[in-house]
């Protein structure tokens, strides 16, 4: 007996009339009918109930747990109406009232949020821009993205010497870029050395030609060959010995094609022996240079194919092999150079160009592959969407492998051909699906253990949706955004100024329309005050660097803003946002957003119009 009823119990006691110590006793009660009978009943019932229980035990047992189960459904439907904050959904309460954090009113909460499958009506579905595309098999092709650097190609520098003292008489080739062919004229040089060289053949010349016995002609032989020694052609020493008397100056004639890279005499000029007079190239083959870094090292090696394309040519590509990997890295870029070779027949690569480079290897003949949009990475974990049809998903644990080419991705466990996985919208329904999870947590009260992933959406809005009134002012921010983006890989800052200013005007309309369920919604978006910070320090840009440089802060902050909401619905085209490794290289490089289509690098503008190494499209609003 609790406290309460002691406490009844002790005043109605209290409160009976006081019987004094002399009083009679109380009369006897009145009699209760026969026991006997009442015995043989309770026994016959206890008889029937031993019965029953044997044969049908099994029977009353799933009649029990099924009724066992409607009351703790009951139950779980009457836990399951719970009560939350708009402002602050992780407050979940069991009774209305008013939120602890804010004092807001609390709102009920859907109890399908705690239940069941992920299951999305069609509509929403269809309002949410969900696309699915088909696990398929194929070959496993690494494709490898880099930059480089057309250098000549080292066996094709040759240096021009000379093997003698003397004076430059006239100079044939007088500069740099110059090209020669073998055979060419390069100087005439007079040296006193050559000359009694000259002086000495032709006296044995004559000698042979009176007694030409073995003697003489050995004579006039080694004479001939100390001429050919100081680079004289054999057609030179035939025309001296035709003409009968020595030259002053000699032509000193190239021994090779090419194009002169370094000129180092003039006119006039006294030269010594080993002097180096001349470096020719031959540019018929060249060599670019690239870098990759420490994790791709296992997919290339010497041999590879290489395909080369210029931003100044567009629409040629260039195919060369990889002939040698350094076997060194650089300790401050963890990257090592790759060596390529191209021929350049016509003469379009020069020297100091930059590149973009694709190498391609085959790994594999046949491997289980998926979009690779559909893989949703948060570092710990791997998984993908996977529709089950009538507008069932499944969250699929995944490994992935190697990205190939196409925007595939090998997958080593948790997908099968044939299968078909979200490969837009799925943030939308994974937020959507760990909301629901945390709230059903914090309802059952399950251990960590046992917790389990479950979510329901059915014609649900995702939480970081706009209204149709700011979408359209962010549509006017990303228009103003692409112009100026396209005015950068122009090289050009003429009307950026302009533009700037009606982005900014743009970003201001946008916060002043409300958003729904959330009045604190703009104050807690720090990336669109940047967005309109660096809008305005854009207007001010005094020279095409310094505008790259705020355009590569507001990038970031608006492309985390777009990729939280949505590209609007109505916009013209397709946006992507693209990676530029090259750019601020030491600080992880610059991203930007464009229109689907060619890559216009805004930050190199015509030297390097096509440089990047990631793209993906970013989400559409719902």
């Amino acid at each position: 007996m609790n406290q309460p009823e002691e406490q009844r119990t002790r005043q109605a006691v209290e409160a009976a009339p006081h019987q004094p110590d002399n009083a009679p006793p109380p009369s006897a009660p009145p009699p209760r009918g026969p026991r006997l009978g009442v015995l043989l009943v309770a026994l016959v019932l206890a008889l029937a109930g031993l019965v029953i229980g044997v044969v049908f035990s099994d029977r009353l047992h799933s009649a029990a747990a099924r009724v066992a189960g409607l009351f703790a459904a009951k139950k779980v439907e009457q836990q399951a109406t719970m009560y939350t904050c708009a402002m602050h959904p992780w407050v979940l309460l069991p009774e209305p009232g008013f939120c602890p954090i804010c004092h807001m009113p609390l709102v009920p909460v859907d109890a399908s949020t705690f239940t069941g499958d992920i299951i999305i009506d069609p509509v929403a579905v269809q309002n949410m821009g969900v696309r699915t595309e088909a696990v398929i098999t194929g070959p496993l092709t690494a494709s490898i993205r880099t930059v480089g650097t057309v250098e000549y190609a080292e066996p094709l520098v040759r240096d021009i010497n000379t093997k003698m003292s003397g004076w430059v008489e006239k100079l044939h080739v007088d500069s740099v870029g110059a090209q020669v062919k073998a055979g060419e004229a390069l100087f005439d040089v007079y040296s006193p050395e050559l000359y009694s060289a000259q002086e000495e053949f032709l006296l044995a010349a004559a000698r042979a030609k009176q007694n030409p016995d073995v003697n003489s002609r050995a004579l006039r032989d080694s004479a001939r060959t100390r001429l050919s020694y100081l680079d004289i052609s054999q057609k030179q020493i035939d025309a001296m010995e035709q003409e009968g008397k020595p030259t002053k100056a000699l032509a000193i004639l190239s021994p090779y094609d090419g194009v002169v890279v370094e000129k180092n005499v003039l006119e006039g000029q006294k030269i010594d022996a080993g002097t180096r007079v001349y470096r020719l190239a031959d540019l018929s083959r060249v060599w670019v240079m690239g870098t990759i870094y420490e994790y791709q090292l296992p997919y290339v090696h010497e041999g590879q194919k290489a395909v080369m394309s210029l931003p100044y040519i567009p629409g040629q590509t260039f195919e060369g092999k990889v002939i040698y990997v350094y076997p060194f890295l650089s300790e401050n870029t963890r990257q090592a150079k790759v060596r390529l070779e191209f021929d350049n027949p016509t003469g379009l690569l020069k020297p100091g160009m930059f590149a973009n480079i694709t190498l391609v290897s085959t790994l594999a003949s046949d491997r289980v592959l998926a979009p690779r949009s559909a893989i949703i990475d948060t570092g710990k974990r791997q998984m993908a969407y996977v529709s089950l049809g009538q507008g069932h998903f499944e969250p699929r644990d995944v490994q992935m492998g190697v990205d190939t080419q196409g925007g595939m991705v090998e997958i080593r466990h948790g997908l099968k051909p044939g299968e078909r996985v979200v490969t837009s919208g799925q943030f939308l329904i994974d937020s959507e699906a760990s909301i629901r999870e945390s709230r059903a947590k914090m309802v059952r009260g399950d251990e960590a253990a046992h917790q389990q992933t479950v979510a329901s959406m059915v014609h649900s809005d995702h939480a970081a949706e706009l209204p149709v009134a700011a979408q359209q002012f962010l549509d006017q921010v990303l228009e103003q955004y692409l112009v100026i983006g396209d005015s950068l890989a122009a090289d050009s800052i003429d009307g950026i100024a302009e533009h700037s200013r009606l982005l900014a005007g743009a970003v201001d309309q946008m916060i002043g329309v409300p958003v729904a369920g959330g009045n604190d919604f703009w104050i807690h978006r720090d990336d669109v005050a940047t967005v309109r910070g660096k809008a305005l320090q854009l207007i001010d840009a005094k020279d095409i660097k310094q505008a790259r440089l705020h355009y590569a802060d507001l990038s970031v902050a608006l492309s985390q803003f777009v990729t939280a909401v949505g590209v609007p619905k109505d916009f013209d085209a397709a946006v992507e946002q693209l990676h530029c490794p090259m750019f601020l290289e030491g600080q992880g490089g610059g991203v930007w957003m464009q229109k689907t289509g060619s890559v216009r690098n805004p930050y190199f503008g015509a030297v390097m119009l096509g440089c990047f190494d990631q793209r993906f499209a970013l989400p559409v609003a719902p």
